[in-house]
Formats: C-alpha cells, structure tokens, sequence
C-alpha cells in the first residue's frame, strides 16, 4: 500500500510489489506491507527530475512474545472423577498373583528383576505425573474462582509443598479439598515472604 501523506490518496502495489504514482516533490510517500515495518519516503531532494526510478527496501516485523501457558478449563466433576481413578496397587504390576510359599522362585523373579523393577517404578512415576496433573487442572480451577491466587510457573513449587498422596486426595470431600488446599497456600505464601 502506498499513501501520499498530504493528500491521504492511496494506491496497492501490482503483483510484483511495483508500482507508478503521480506526486508533487513536496510530498512524502508512507510505504507499508502486511508483516512489514513502514518506511516514509521524501522526494524534495531529486533536483528537477520528472520522472524518477526508486527502489525501498522494506523491514520484515518480529514480535518478541512471551511464553503463554494454555489450559482447557475442566468442571470439579470431572477432576474428582480423576483424583478417584489415582493410584498405585503394586499388585497390578506383577506377573502373577502367585505366592512365594507356593512359587519362590517367581516371587523372587518378580521381587529382584531390574525389568520388573523397572515397570513397578514406571507405574509409580506415571501416577505421580497423573497426580500433578489433576492436581494442576484443580488449582487452574481454584485460582478462577479466586480460592488461592498462584501464577502457572508456581503450581510445580506449590504442588511439593503440599505434599499430597493419591489416599489423602480420595478420602477428602472436594469441600474439605479445596480447604486444605486454601488453608496451606495461606501458610505457603506467609512463608514466601
């Protein structure tokens, strides 16, 4: 787009970003493009000539932006429903339900193997994950409703403070819940200051 600022007359450039435009040498063009800085051009100083041949070069624009954090907004059912699914039964992760008194040797495979070993500590870290999850999406909600006011990058800090286990969580009311959890972020944000 090319403007004669005197005039506010304006023109689009052809498809190869050129073009032709009468103006006085008194005037001043203002060149812009979409994703471009603008750029002002003065022809006051081209002595005489009637017609002129100019090449602008235009700057592309860059945003710096900050990070942003995006949640979808989940209703308190459906976050009670998830702290109801938590937990860790070591039980589910073993070969069988075989006694050591009946099968020693499978009991013991299932005890000392690094494989087993490894699937145990791989449920427990996907539980953990799980828990910060949910526990994430209910401080999201709370801070909505103005319970707690806590930034996204303090949730993690907050999280360990509270110090919460699957059991803790499911035998709590969502009253009793967001209680606790209002009572500790006061006590939390007296010891951050």
């Amino acid at each position: 787009m090319v403007v004669n600022q005197q005039s506010q007359m304006g023109i689009f450039g052809n498809n190869d970003n050129s073009f032709q435009i009468q103006i006085d040498k008194s005037d001043t063009l203002i060149i812009s493009a979409l994703g471009y800085t603008r750029k002002k051009v003065c022809l006051k100083d081209s002595s005489g000539l009637n017609e002129l041949r100019v090449t602008i070069g235009l700057n592309r624009l860059s945003y710096d932006l900050s990070e942003i954090t995006v949640r979808r907004q989940r209703e308190l059912r459906q976050i009670s429903e998830d702290i109801k699914k938590l937990g860790y039964n070591k039980r589910d992760h073993k070969l069988t339900d075989v006694d050591a008194w009946e099968s020693p040797i499978t009991a013991l495979y299932q005890s000392f193997s690094k494989r087993e070993q490894s699937k145990r500590a791989l449920a427990q870290m996907i539980n953990n994950d799980n828990r910060r999850a949910v526990l994430k999406d209910l401080l999201y909600l709370y801070n909505l409703t103005e319970l707690i006011k806590l930034h996204d990058s303090e949730y993690n800090d907050f999280i360990d403070y509270l110090n919460l286990n699957d059991q803790q969580m499911q035998a709590m009311s969502d009253y009793d819940l967001a209680l606790f959890i209002r009572d500790r972020y006061l006590v939390y944000m007296n010891h951050k200051r």
